[in-house]
């Protein structure tokens, strides 16, 4: 996924948040503005430990082939 995709998803949902005046339409974009912040960290901690853990090389090839590493 990439962090990109998150800052993407962000910037689209701002846009939309910009142009609605409905409260309640504005409440629920920027709760998922948060959630989408929220999610960005839990993958960057992810990325992290599995940076600093000794993992195999076989262990690595299977981390990318699911989408985890990049």
């Amino acid at each position: 996924m990439g962090l990109d995709s998150f800052d993407h998803i962000d910037t689209m949902l701002k846009s939309v948040q910009e142009e609605v005046t409905e409260s309640e339409l504005t409440f629920k974009l920027r709760t998922a503005r948060q959630l989408c912040d929220a999610l960005k960290e839990q993958y960057t901690a992810g990325q992290e430990a599995i940076e600093r853990a000794d993992l195999d090389e076989e262990t690595l090839e299977s981390l990318r082939q699911l989408g985890y590493l990049d």
